[in-house]
């Protein structure tokens, strides 16, 4: 984004924001338009480019601050709840995805713009989006324990990502066909909990 956009009024540029994410979230990457972003926020085209240098600009702004909307939700209700983080990589998982339906279910925009990223139409496009997803990822899962693990970290954390895609996609079926939060919320984390029993079978033995 270019600095004019910092320059905004706030009103103006959460309008702005808004817009992005509700086209975005319900079109992705390939199909949105930024015709139909400015008729969102009620500005120009050519007023839009004042403030962003292409579409693939706008849609990694986005892509960045909704992950960074997530992560600062989850560590600061790991904060307020005084909660200690397990050092084991699988237990924190588990606990960060109860604090994360929370997220989601406030938020289903943010979430469509997440299951998104991982349906880009190019390479380049999806290995910027992975950068920006690990970037966040790591900050808060990084310094786990895998050490009563005996397998290769990476292939470790390829799974343990593939399972937050499913989950993440899954529930936004589920949210899109049964608007019950309180269902929603317990059938999302009845499958992280047969994931963990799974993995806490097969996943500490060589």
């Amino acid at each position: 984004m270019k600095k004019t956009f910092d320059k905004l009024p706030e009103g103006k540029k959460q309008n702005i924001l808004f817009a992005c994410i509700e086209e975005f979230g319900e079109n992705g990457y390939e199909h949105s338009t930024l015709d139909r972003i400015v008729l969102r926020a009620g500005i120009s085209k050519g007023g839009l480019y004042e403030y962003i240098e292409s579409k693939e600009d706008l849609y990694f702004y986005i892509v960045g601050l909704t992950y960074d909307e997530l992560y600062d939700f989850i560590e600061a209700e790991i904060n307020h709840r005084s909660i200690h983080l397990p050092d084991d990589i699988v237990d924190r998982m588990r606990l960060v995805a109860e604090i994360a339906i929370d997220f989601y279910i406030r938020h289903p925009h943010y979430l469509e713009i997440i299951v998104g990223t991982y349906h880009l139409p190019k390479a380049d496009l999806a290995a910027k989006a992975q950068s920006v997803f690990m970037t966040r990822f790591l900050h808060l899962f990084g310094d786990a324990d895998f050490r009563s693990i005996p397998h290769p970290r990476e292939e470790v954390l390829n799974l343990l990502t593939w399972m937050l895609l499913r989950t993440r996609y899954d529930f936004l079926v589920e949210y899109r066909q049964n608007r019950d939060e309180e269902t929603v919320r317990n059938r999302y984390l009845a499958k992280w909990d047969f994931y963990v029993s799974v993995l806490k079978k097969g996943l500490y033995q060589r």
